[in-house]
């Protein structure tokens, strides 16, 4: 089958469906418009048991004509609450919310995925499921759906599939990594608890915002000297809260962080290790530190069987040369992970740079994405799901 044209008959749909939700962007858990849209359409194009998952998630199925696997597709719905400077005829109608991280084109592709897939009903072996996720940017979304049964008693699929846009990589092109794809996301919040005092007697206070400081410092010896070189960690403190004037020293500082890792076992270790140093450099310091864990999104990683369906599929949507290999694991975190904790999946990157162009960096208000990508990524979500469902 020619996938390309199979893609092409429907990316004049994508294209619209992309600007809809482009100018109509909603924050995570608040995708109410977004999720009746994307149901409305399902139902339009003629898809299968459309239904709700959670309050603003949307499931559906294309069945096909002969019994056989359910293959599922993945696509998140949420905006960011950032104002949009990007000069598009289609901007953001809604104040200071912005499709910043190209989930109205992940939205847009696979609604055209699906259409593409209902006219073809005749060759799919089974059933190709397709989730429409609310919250992916709190980490919140693919544990709802999960939670409502869409992994494990309403058709469960045997394996999975996502894409999500890629700046840095020219549109036309597919970024692809064997193993661990995006790392985990946790978040840490971390207060010292000195004595108040003036400032003109130290000696009479303890200073938490010294010893923070101090903590602050400590903490970067974990990545440089508590893990192993070959395996990449991040623990970075985004804010720090603390004092109330310039003559007086604070009874206490708070401070927020993130933490990154490629690899379990370097997970765990960091969730025992950040609260251990910073206790102790408190203590040694006179003062106390407590720090208080949350756990995100675990490392997404991509199984080798999907892994190598992809590039067979790629191979014959962009061609070899168009494919590009990811030599480093992306920091960045994605709850599409905890599906692939349950099922066998993989994700890959869908090229929208402009040629010749400054491409603005996801989360960015002058984001924008090259529209000529559309046809490749329902082509190669199109694929995959014919090559599963055969």
């Amino acid at each position: 089958m020619d996938l390309l044209k199979l893609a092409s008959s429907v990316v004049g749909d994508v294209t619209a469906w992309r600007h809809h939700l482009h100018a109509h962007p909603e924050l995570s858990g608040q995708e109410v418009e977004t999720s009746a849209f994307v149901e409305r359409t399902l139902r339009e194009m003629g898809a299968d048991e459309v239904r709700r998952a959670g309050k603003t998630g949307v499931v559906a199925l294309v069945r096909g004509a002969r019994p056989g696997p359910v293959f599922a597709l993945r696509a998140d719905m949420d905006a960011l609450p950032v104002p949009e400077l990007a000069d598009v005829e289609f901007k953001s109608r809604n104040e200071n919310v912005m499709h910043a991280c190209g989930h109205d084109v992940h939205t847009a592709v696979l609604l055209g995925a699906a259409k593409a897939l209902c006219g073809v009903r005749g060759q799919i072996h089974g059933a190709v499921k397709f989730f429409f996720q609310p919250a992916e940017e709190i980490g919140r979304g693919a544990r709802e759906m999960i939670a409502a049964g869409e992994l494990d008693e309403k058709d469960p699929p045997a394996c999975i599939a996502a894409l999500h846009v890629f700046p840095g990589i020219p549109a036309g092109t597919l970024g692809v990594r064997r193993g661990a794809f995006n790392a985990s996301s946790d978040s840490f919040s971390l207060d010292v608890i000195g004595r108040q005092g003036h400032g003109a007697y130290p000696e009479l206070c303890i200073d938490p915002i010294a010893v923070g400081a101090q903590v602050i410092t400590a903490l970067q010896q974990l990545v440089s000297r508590e893990v192993a070189p070959q395996d990449s960690a991040v623990v970075t403190i985004g804010t720090i809260h603390g004092g109330v004037r310039s003559n007086i020293i604070a009874p206490d500082v708070k401070m927020t962080g993130t933490i990154r890792t490629v690899r379990s076992r370097v997970r765990e270790h960091l969730f025992e290790a950040i609260p251990r140093v910073a206790r102790l450099t408190a203590e040694a310091l006179r003062a106390c530190a407590g720090v208080e864990i949350r756990e995100g999104t675990p490392v997404l990683v991509n199984d080798d069987g999907m892994f190598d369906r992809l590039v067979s599929v790629a191979e014959r949507v962009v061609g070899k040369d168009r494919i590009v290999a990811f030599e480093n694991c992306s920091m960045g975190g994605e709850d599409f992970a905890f599906f692939t904790e349950r099922v066998p999946g993989v994700m890959f990157r869908l090229g929208v740079g402009f040629k010749d162009k400054d491409n603005a960096p996801l989360h960015s208000s002058c984001f924008k994405a090259d529209e000529s990508a559309f046809v490749c990524g329902v082509a190669a979500l199109t694929g995959l799901a014919l090559d599963v469902c055969r």
